[in-house]
């Protein structure tokens, strides 16, 4: 009874950097086991995803829509003080579930089943120099609907991979959604402004969802020169999907580094839950690590 991999592939992340340090940020992300050299659970993760200006110092038509958002959640822990930024992000992700062995066509009920996950989302985040705050909304779908099996095979078509053949053993059609909320806090730094400085930094996120419910916590350290205000890097895979706004140092010498640590408790899985006759394990409990220059 082979267990699917850990979500553990490495990624790819481009940032549509803004001219002014207030303005909207465009991202995409690609994760695939390309890198790792393996189909075998979570194998391709593709992400798009848009930040508004900040609320507080744009008049900018998206500014005006965090603006909405944060007077309408001001009920929310940590949203609507007058001392902090705030923001509204919208992402779409397409997930992909393989078997290790793409070549046969029949079900391989002793191994994960294909499976394909689309979803849409929103979220608030509230932030200042030291803490970020986040509450977001999710919904999607699960099936052929999702497009997984085309961006698949298009992927594996341009790197030469061997091409997925049991796709028409999919899980069926269904529709998830749910709710999200995270937290970040700077512990500590030290160093010069224009030497070499260090932070430290804290998160931890929940997830309550229909596909996945979820808790996790991490670390974050990282050393550098004229550090952004964005302490906490979102390729960590610990806070949101895009940089916050003024986030990004305006100096031209500016670079940093950071390693990452965390754990994640999955409670529900709707894989789990939903395969059937297939039979396979899974690890409810995720070790991440995380690193960059």
């Amino acid at each position: 009874m082979p267990a699917p991999a850990s979500f553990a592939a490495f990624g790819l992340t481009l940032v549509f950097l803004p001219l002014s340090a207030t303005a909207d940020i465009f991202n995409i992300s690609w994760d695939n086991d390309l890198f790792t050299g393996s189909d075998r659970g979570y194998t391709n993760g593709i992400g798009l995803s848009y930040l508004t200006s900040s609320a507080e110092t744009s008049d900018t038509g998206s500014a005006r829509l965090a603006v909405a958002a944060r007077d309408h959640l001001s009920f929310l822990p940590g949203v609507g003080s007058n001392s902090r930024d705030h923001a509204l992000s919208f992402n779409l992700q397409q997930l992909m579930v393989t078997p290790e062995d793409l070549s046969r066509t029949e079900p391989q009920f002793n191994d994960i089943p294909y499976a394909g996950y689309l979803s849409v989302g929103a979220t608030l985040w509230s932030w200042d120099a030291e803490r970020i705050t986040g509450f977001g909304a999710h919904i999607g779908v699960v099936g052929p609907e999702s497009g997984a099996e085309a961006s698949q095979k298009l992927v594996h078509k341009i790197t030469g991979s061997e091409p997925p053949k049991g796709w028409e053993n999919q899980l069926g059609t269904d529709v998830v959604g749910g709710l999200t909320a995270e937290h970040g806090r700077k512990l500590w730094q030290f160093g010069q402004p224009d030497g070499l400085e260090q932070q430290f930094s804290a998160v931890g996120s929940g997830r309550l969802s229909s596909f996945q419910t979820s808790a996790s916590v991490g670390a974050i350290w990282r050393i550098g020169r004229h550090l952004s205000d964005n302490f906490i890097p979102d390729y960590a895979g610990s806070s949101s999907t895009i940089a916050l706004p003024g986030s990004f140092s305006r100096s031209r010498t500016a670079w940093s580094v950071f390693v990452g640590l965390g754990v994640e408790y999955i409670s529900y899985s709707y894989l789990a839950d939903n395969s059937g006759p297939y039979r396979f394990s899974e690890s409810p409990l995720l070790a991440r690590i995380s690193h960059s220059g």
